[in-house]
C-alpha cells in the first residue's frame, strides 16, 4: 500500500547548487505548431499576422506571416503550452489558448478566421488535433497524467519512463518492469535516451537507455515536464539504436511562483504473504520531497528584454527490507557432514559421489573412481568427516540453517533493498534565461548520492554482495537556441553525465575469519566460493573499495540548423561523442575458487556433487588476479552528421526523407596498456604458428600491433531514412516509414573491452581428464606455474585464455524498420491507431562462432578426447603433438587430444569474440492504440501488440547475460543453422490499459458543486489504474555437468530433444502446485543417459513451450482538497498488484526468469521443480 501527501503553495525562495561545469550535446528536443489560415469559406488567408505567446512565462516568444498559400509555422519551440493569436484586417481576432507542444512534435492547428471587426475578439476550444500527422512512431503521456497513474518505485524514486511498458511494440519479457524493455525486436539495453537532447549513454559500459533514464539515473514526475518514446520511422537527427529513442525534458519555472512537498510511504501493513512463505516479509519504503520554482527576479537577470526563470526539486529515497524474498541453495545440513543421500536425480535415483582419490584407467579408455561408502565401508554416498578439507569448516560453520529439507532450493533468504543505489539522495536544479525574443539558454543539473550499504541474503561473514563508498552521479545539460528570423532557428544542446563509484566485498571485514589460500596474491577480502548446480556462492572478489573507484564520463556535443523555405523544412546538423572510462582494481587478490561436479563423478554418468567437491577442497577450476598494472582508461569517440527535409507536398501529403552518417571508433587504452589476440601474428613459442597476444600501439617492440586497437575502423554508417503522411480527411491519417539505423559500438562487460595481460596476470587452473581429475586441492594452494608480470612477451597467455576481439567488430549492429500505420479520430480528442511495424536486424551481438571450436565430426573419437599428451610424445590417438613444448604450456587447461585439435591449440579458450556481432533477427508485430486525452474528467490508453520475434544473436548489449544462462552460446558453430530460434523475452501477446477518472462531484462538477459539506467530501476525488497482460516467456532444457560428456573443446551444449510434445507438463499451468511436484515430466525428453559423446538435437528455444502469463493490476484512489490562496492537498491510496496474482518465475531479469523460475536441467535432482521465484505479491 502507498500514501501519498502532496501540498502546494506559494514559494519564493530558491537554493541553488553550485557545481563544476562540464559540457556535452545532443539532437534537438523542440516541436513545432504549424498549420493553415482559411476564412468562413476555407480560401486560405495569407498575410495573416500571427503572436506565440509561452503560457507558462507569459512572454511573446515568436511572431509568424501566413503565407501566399495560408501556411504558417512556428519552429524550434521548447516543449510546453502555448497560445496562438492570428489577426488581418477585415477579421475578426483569434485566440488559439493551450496548445501543448511535447517533444520532437510537430502539432497541426488550422486556423479559420471569421469576417468582422479586427477588434472583436474569438477564442476557439479545442486545441490542437489528436492525431499525430509526422512520420515517426512516437508515444507519450502528458505529465500531469502521469502524476496520477499509480507508479511503483522499486529500488529509486519514480520514474516517468515507467509509462513506456504501456505502449505499443514495448515488451518487457515475462515482467512488467521497464527496466526489461524491448522496443520492436531490438536489443535489450540497447535504446537509447536522452535528457534535454542529450544522451544519456554511460561511458565506456555497453549500456544507456532505458538502464539509464529508468534505473541508473531515474527521472522522476516531478523533475520532468515531459517523456516520450521514438519507437519507429524517427528522424535522422536520432540515432545510435536499433530500436527506440526515450527523450525526457526537465521542469522549468514559470511566471509564478509554484511549490510542493510530498511523500510516497509504503508500508506492509496490508501486503500480502509471498507465495510459500509462512509469513510476510518486512517491508518499507519512502519517496519523498519537494519542489520549488518561479521567475527569478535578480537584478541584472530581470528586464524587459531578459527574463529567467528557476526550477529545484529534491527527492529522498529509502527502503528497508523487500516483498519478494529470494530461494536459495545452501548446502543441507546432512551433506554438511558428508551424507549425500539426499543427493537424489528428479526420479528419486541416488546420484553417486565418487571418491577422487581412487581415480585410475579402466583399461577401455576410460577411467573409473570408487563410490563413497562411509566410515563404516557399507554407506553409499556418505563421506567420513576425516577426509574433509581443512580449511572447509570456517565456510561451514558461517551457513545459516536451512529453512526447508532437500538440497536444492531449501533456504528461504531474507529480502534486500539494492545494494547499490539504495537510500539515495536525487537533486535537479534548471535555471532558464531568455534574453529578448530571438535567445533562450538553460541549463540544468542533475545529482543523486548514495551510502554505503552493508546488507546480505546470506550471513555477512559470507556475503557475495558488494557495496559502493562512494556512490554518486551527475547529469548536466546546457541548450541554446536562437531564432536568426522566422525561417532560420539554430539549437545546441550540451551536456555530462558520470558516475563515480567505488566497488568494494559486503563481508570484507571478516577477512580474519577465513583461511588464507596459500599462493595468491593478497588477502584483502575472504577468497570466493563458487558452486555448479545453481548453489549460492560464499563470498566476492570485488576487493576493497578504496581500490576499486571507477567513473565513466561522457561528454557529447551536438548542433541544428533548422531552415524553412516554401513548403520545405530542412534540417542540418552533426555531433561529437567522447565516451571515456577511468577504472581501477583490486579485485580477486584472494581468488576465486569454483566447484563443481566433475571432481566427485565420473564422465557420462549423472553423478557427482559441487557441495561433495568442496568438502574435499577438490578444486575445478581457479584464479587469481596479480597485477603490475591496476588501473586502465578506456577510450572511445564518435562523431555524426545528418540533414533531413519535411517537404509538404501538398495540403494532404507531407513527405519526410534524409540521411544520417555516424562513425563509432573502437576502444583504445589511454596509455596503450592493452593487449589482445591478434589472429594472423606468429607465435614464437608455438612453433610461429598463427596467434600470439599483441600490444597495442608501437611502444612494445616485436610484441607491438601497431594500430592501438584490433578492430579495422569502418566507416560505413550511413543511414537513410523515409517517411510519408497522408491525411484522407480531417479524421484519418496514413502513415509509413522505413530507415536503416546503427546502434553504438557496444563492448560486453564492464571494462571497455580492454585486457592487461602482460601488464597483470589472471592465471586460470582447470580440470583435466574431461572435469574428473581435480585442478588442485585447496589446502595444497594456487599453483605457481605462470611467469609474474609485467611480462611483456608474445607467447605470454600461451597455455591461458585470451581476449578477442574480432578484426570486423566495428562494423557495427544496424536494423531495417518500416512500418505501415492507420490514424482514426474517433470521436473528440480519441483516436484509434492500427499499425504494422516490422525490423530485421543484422550484425547483432553474438556469440555464434567460436573461432577455437572443434568440429562435432570428431565426437567419434569418443573418450580417446580426454586422453592427454605426455612430455615427449609426438601424437596421440593419431593427433600430432601441435608444437614442441606445447604439453608443458598448457597450465591453464590439460593438453588433451580434444585441445590439441583446435584451430589454435596455444590458448585454453573458444574465442567467442568479445564484440563478434554476426547475429540477426527479425521482428514482425500488429500494434493498435486507443487513446482518450484527458478532458471532461477521463483519461484511457489502451494498446495492444501481437508480434513475433526470431533471432540467433545475444538479443542483448551484454551478450554474456545470455550465456551465463544458458540462452545462447550453446550451438556448435559447425551448426550455425540450429542457432535461430524465437527470442527468450519473446511474448506473443501484450495488452496494457491506464485509466484516470474524476468522479463526477465537486467544484465545477456535475453533482455536489454548490459548496458545503458534501462538495468538501464528495467533490476533488479522483481513480486511476494500470492493467497489464502479457503471454509467458518460451522454456528452453539443458542437459549439464557430468552427464552431458561432450568436451569443452567443441563449445556446444547439450540439449535434450521434446520425443512426446503431449506429455511436457507434469501439471497443468492453470492449476500448478509447487508442493505437487515438478511442472515438466522428465519422460517427455531424451534420457539423460544418451549424451555421451552426442550434444542432443533439441531446439535452443522451445517456441511451443511457454510459461505462465504474466498479469497484474495497480489501483489508485487520489483526493484532491482545494484549501486556498492557490493551495491544494492531495492524499492518495495505492495498491499493487491489487488482487495478489502470483506468476511462478516471475522475477530477476528477463533473460534469468526461465532459469531462475523452474529448474531446466535435465541431470538435476530437482528438473522441473519451482525455484522460488514468483512475482512480488501485494
Amino acid at each position: 500500500m502507498a500514501a501519498r501527501r502532496r501540498v502546494s503553495c506559494l514559494v519564493w525562495f530558491v537554493v541553488l547548487m553550485c557545481v563544476p561545469a562540464a559540457v556535452s550535446a545532443a539532437q534537438s528536443f523542440n516541436g513545432a505548431i504549424t498549420g493553415v489560415v482559411r476564412d468562413a469559406s476555407k480560401a486560405v488567408v495569407p498575410d495573416a499576422a500571427l503572436t506565440l505567446r509561452n503560457v507558462a512565462t507569459d512572454q511573446t516568444v515568436a511572431t509568424a506571416v501566413s503565407g501566399a498559400d495560408g501556411e504558417y509555422a512556428f519552429r524550434n519551440l521548447a516543449p510546453g503550452r502555448y497560445e496562438v493569436t492570428a489577426t488581418k484586417t477585415g477579421f475578426r481576432q483569434v485566440i488559439l489558448p493551450n496548445i501543448d507542444v511535447t517533444l520532437s512534435s510537430v502539432q497541426r492547428v488550422e486556423i479559420d478566421l471569421p469576417i468582422g471587426a479586427q477588434d472583436e475578439r474569438v477564442e476557439v476550444v479545442g486545441g490542437s488535433s489528436v492525431l499525430n500527422t509526422t512520420a515517426t512512431q512516437e508515444h507519450g503521456i502528458t505529465p500531469e497524467t502521469l502524476q496520477d497513474l499509480p507508479l511503483m518505485f522499486d529500488s529509486g524514486p519514480r520514474s516517468s519512463a515507467t509509462f513506456a511498458v504501456l505502449m505499443p511494440g514495448v515488451s518487457t519479457g515475462g515482467r512488467a518492469n521497464a527496466f526489461d524493455a524491448r522496443i520492436n525486436g531490438g536489443l535489450q539495453s540497447g535504446d537509447e535516451a536522452t535528457v534535454d537532447g542529450v544522451s544519456m549513454q554511460q561511458g565506456f559500459m555497453s549500456q544507456g537507455g532505458m538502464v539509464s533514464i529508468f534505473q541508473d539515473f531515474p527521472m522522476s514526475p516531478d523533475m520532468v515536464s515531459e517523456v516520450k518514446v521514438l519507437t519507429s520511422n524517427y528522424a535522422p537527427e536520432y540515432g545510435s539504436s536499433l530500436s527506440g529513442q526515450i527523450m525526457a525534458v526537465t521542469k522549468s519555472g514559470g511566471s509564478t511562483f509554484h511549490g510542493a512537498g510530498f511523500e510516497y510511504y509504503r508500508d506492509d501493513a496490508l501486503n500480502a504473504r509471498q507465495w510459500g512463505a509462512e509469513k510476510k516479509s518486512p517491508f518499507n519504503k519512502n519517496n519523498y520531497g519537494a519542489n520549488v520554482g518561479g521567475p527569478a527576479k535578480v537584478p541584472g537577470l530581470w528586464s524587459d528584454r531578459m527574463k529567467s526563470y528557476f526550477y529545484f526539486n529534491y527527492e529522498g529515497y529509502r527502503q528497508k527490507g523487500g516483498s519478494n524474498q529470494p530461494t536459495l541453495s545452501i548446502p543441507s545440513l546432512a551433506e554438511r557432514n558428508g551424507d549425500f543421500r539426499d543427493w537424489r536425480d528428479s526420479a528419486g535415483n541416488l546420484i553417486p559421489i565418487y571418491d577422487p582419490a581412487t581415480i585410475r584407467p579402466d583399461g577401455r579408455g576410460g577411467f573409473i573412481k570408487e563410490q563413497f561408502m562411509g566410515c563404516d565401508g557399507n554407506t553409499p554416498n556418505v563421506i567420513c568427516p576425516s577426509r574433509f578439507s581443512p580449511l572447509v569448516q570456517s565456510w561451514l560453520k558461517a551457513l545459516p540453517q536451512p529453512t526447508t529439507g532437500g538440497p536444492l532450493n531449501n533456504f528461504l533468504a531474507p529480502a534486500i533493498p539494492d545494494t547499490i543505489l539504495g537510500n539515495s539522495d536525487y537533486y535537479m536544479g534548471r535555471y532558464d534565461l531568455q534574453f529578448g525574443a530571438k535567445d533562450h539558454a538553460f541549463l540544468s543539473i542533475w545529482h543523486q548520492r548514495a551510502p554505503a550499504k552493508f546488507v546480505s541474503t546470506l550471513p555477512q561473514p559470507i556475503a557475495s554482495e558488494t557495496y559502493s563508498d562512494p556512490q554518486n552521479s551527475w547529469v548536466n545539460r546546457f541548450n541554446y537556441d536562437r531564432i536568426f528570423s522566422s525561417t532560420l532557428l539554430n539549437h545546441m544542446s550540451a551536456g555530462y553525465l558520470n558516475r563515480n563509484e567505488g566497488y568494494g566485498c559486503v563481508n570484507q571485514d571478516f577477512v580474519s575469519d577465513f583461511p588464507q589460500v596459500a599462493g595468491v596474491a593478497g588477502h584483502n577480502v575472504p577468497p570466493q566460493i563458487s558452486f555448479s548446480d545453481g548453489f549460492s556462492q560464499f563470498g566476492c572478489n570485488a576487493g576493497i573499495n578504496v581500490g576499486n573507484i571507477t567513473t565513466r564520463p561522457t561528454f557529447i556535443v551536438n548542433d541544428m540548423v533548422t531552415w524553412t523555405r516554401g513548403t520545405h523544412t530542412l534540417k542540418f546538423g552533426m555531433e561529437y561523442r567522447k565516451i571515456m572510462g577511468n577504472i581501477h582494481a583490486n579485485g580477486n587478490q584472494a581468488g576465486s575458487f569454483s566447484f563443481g561436479r566433475g571432481a566427485t563423478g565420473l564422465l557420462g554418468v549423472n553423478s557427482g556433487s559441487p557441495v561433495a567437491s568442496f568438502l574435499l577442497g577438490a578444486v575445478d577450476s581457479a584464479n587469481v588476479s596479480f597485477r603490475a598494472v591496476d588501473s586502465w582508461y578506456p577510450r572511445q569517440h564518435a562523431w555524426v552528421f545528418h540533414a533531413g527535409d519535411t517537404w509538404r507536398a501538398s495540403s494532404r501529403m507531407t513527405l519526410d526523407y534524409g540521411l544520417r552518417w555516424d562513425y563509432f571508433s573502437p576502444s583504445s587504452e589511454k596509455y596503450d596498456h592493452f593487449s589482445f589476440f591478434d589472429p594472423t601474428g606468429a607465435n614464437p613459442a608455438a612453433g610461429g604458428r598463427p596467434g600470439r597476444l599483441a600490444f597495442a600501439g608501437t611502444g612494445y617492440g616485436a610484441a607491438s600491433y601497431g594500430a592501438r586497437y584490433p578492430e579495422k575502423e569502418w566507416y560505413g554508417g550511413f543511414a537513410p531514412r523515409l517517411g510519408a503522411v497522408y491525411s484522407l480527411n480531417d479524421k484519418t491519417v496514413l502513415k509509413s516509414g522505413y530507415g536503416i539505423f546503427f546502434t553504438q559500438a557496444f563492448y560486453p562487460g564492464w571494462g571497455g573491452g580492454i585486457s592487461l595481460d602482460g601488464f597483470s596476470a589472471n592465471p586460470t587452473v582447470s580440470s583435466t581428464l574431461g572435469g574428473i581429475q581435480p585442478a588442485f586441492l585447496l589446502d595444497q594452494g594456487f599453483p605457481q606455474n605462470f611467469d609474474p608480470p609485467p611480462t611483456i612477451r608474445s607467447d605470454y597467455q600461451n597455455g591461458q585464455g585470451i581476449l578477442y576481439r574480432p578484426l570486423d567488430a566495428n562494423k557495427r549492429s544496424y536494423s531495417h524498420q518500416w512500418n505501415i500505420t492507420v490514424e482514426r479520430e474517433l470521436v473528440k480528442n480519441t483516436a484509434l491507431s492500427v499499425a504494422y511495424v516490422g525490423t530485421a536486424a543484422r550484425r547483432l551481438p553474438s556469440s555464434i562462432d567460436a573461432d577455437n571450436a572443434i568440429d562435432p565430426k570428431f565426437l567419434s573419437m569418443g573418450g580417446g578426447l580426454y586422453d592427454e599428451f605426455q612430455p615427449g610424445m609426438t601424437s596421440l590417438n593419431g593427433v600430432p603433438l601441435p608444437y614442441p613444448g606445447w604439453v608443458e604450456q598448457m597450465t591453464g587447461c590439460a593438453p588433451s587430444v580434444a585441445q590439441a585439435l583446435r584451430p589454435y591449440p596455444q590458448y585454453c579458450d573458444n574465442l567467442v569474440g568479445l564484440n563478434q556481432n554476426r547475429g540477426e533477427s527479425q521482428y514482425h508485430s500488429l500494434q493498435a492504440k486507443l487513446e482518450r486525452r484527458f478532458s471532461d474528467g477521463l483519461y484511457a490508453l489502451v494498446s495492444y501488440t501481437l508480434s513475433r520475434t526470431v533471432s540467433n544473436g545475444s538479443d542483448n548489449t551484454q551478450n554474456d547475460a545470455t550465456t551465463w544462462s544458458g540462452a545462447h552460446g550453446v550451438i556448435s558453430p559447425f551448426e550455425k543453422n540450429r542457432t535461430k530460434a524465437v527470442t527468450v523475452d519473446d511474448v506473443p501477446h501484450i495488452l496494457s490499459a491506464a485509466f484516470v477518472y474524476e468522479l463526477p462531484f465537486g467544484r465545477e462538477k456535475a453533482h455536489a458543486n454548490q459548496g458545503g459539506a458534501a462538495q468538501a467530501v464528495l467533490g476533488g476525488w479522483q481513480v486511476s489504474t494500470i492493467v497489464r497482460y502479457s503471454s509467458g516467456l518460451p522454456y528452453f532444457f539443458r542437459v549439464n555437468g557430468t552427464a552431458c560428456n561432450v568436451p569443452g573443446q567443441f563449445r556446444a551444449g547439450c540439449i535434450p530433444a521434446i520425443v512426446n510434445p503431449d506429455a511436457v507438463f507434469a501439471q497443468d499451468k492453470g492449476d500448478f502446485d509447487p508442493n505437487a511436484g515438478p511442472l515438466f515430466n522428465r519422460g517427455a525428453f531424451e534420457p539423460v543417459s544418451a549424451f555421451n559423446f552426442y550434444v542432443g538435437r533439441g531446439k535452443r528455444i522451445e517456441e511451443e513451450v511457454r510459461g505462465f502469463a504474466y498479469r497484474n493490476q495497480d489501483i489508485s484512489f487520489i483526493k484532491n482538497t482545494r484549501m486556498g490562496g492557490g493551495t491544494n492537498v492531495q492524499f492518495r491510496l495505492e495498491m499493487f498488484n491489487v488482487w495478489n496474482w502470483h506468476v511462478f518465475g516471475a522475477r530477476g531479469s528477463t533473460f534469468n526468469d526461465t532459469t531462475a523460475g523452474f529448474d531446466i536441467d535435465l541431470a538435476s535432482p530437482t528438473f522441473g521443480q519451482w525455484k522460488g521465484a514468483v512475482s512480488d505479491p501485494r
